[in-house]
Order: C-alpha cells, then structure tokens, then sequence
C-alpha cells in the first residue's frame, strides 16, 4: 500500500460505490461543510444506520487519518467525516461523494480524485 492515497483496492470500488449508491438512493440527502470535513444527514429509513456503519468502518479501513463517525439524531443518520489539513482533497470528495455515486461517470471521477488527494496525513520518514 502507497501511504497518501486511497487504500481500497481497484477490484473492491465497484462494490463500495454500488454501496454508496444504495444508501443514497430514495433517502433526502443533505451535505455540509463543517470545521476540518464534511457533515451528510441522511434521512433515517429501516436500515440506514446500520448500513452507514458499516460503511464509515470499511472506510475506516481504507483511509488512515480520516475520521467517521455516525450517529442516529432523531429522524436523521449523521454522518462526520473529519481529517488534517492534508487531507482536503478526500474530503472535498466526499462532499461531493452522494452526488457523484449517483452515475457510473461521476464515481470514475470520485475514484480519480480520491487516488490523486490525500488520504490523511503525508506518510514521514523514519
């Protein structure tokens, strides 16, 4: 693995953004850009919560130095997704991420900008 860029496999990004997709699909998604991120509020369907959990931990896997956290706030699932400065890139895209999944054009462009941004921190010498 190549420190500063996305660490999810090529063969895996298919699945994830057809995870994304699903999530977003049907449900009011609303974005905002927050101190150090990004804020999504979702709104809350059966299972919503669990699947934006399990998500938030596989992009937990994926990419050292971004943080996810999900929470269930009344009607709403909200998602925080925080990191270092050296990571505006990332988080640029996943402001832009609920739209982009949407088409199969869109999520070549997130998986282009997230390979060129920074995932976290810029990995220091030892």
């Amino acid at each position: 693995m190549t420190d500063g860029i996305c660490r999810l496999p090529p063969a895996d990004r298919a699945q994830r953004t057809a995870d994304f997709r699903a999530l977003f699909n049907g449900t009011s998604t609303e974005r905002a850009r927050i101190a150090g991120g990004v804020r999504w509020a979702l709104a809350a369907g059966a299972s919503t919560e669990a699947e934006s959990r399990r998500l938030a931990e596989l992009e937990t896997r994926c990419c050292d130095g971004i943080r996810f956290v999900v929470e269930r706030l009344g009607n709403a699932v909200v998602w925080e997704i925080t990191g270092p400065p050296a990571s505006q890139a990332t988080l640029d895209a996943f402001y832009e991420l609920p739209m982009l999944v949407d088409s199969d054009e869109g999520a070549r462009a997130l998986w282009d900008a997230l390979e060129r941004g920074a995932c976290g921190p810029p990995a220091t010498s030892r």
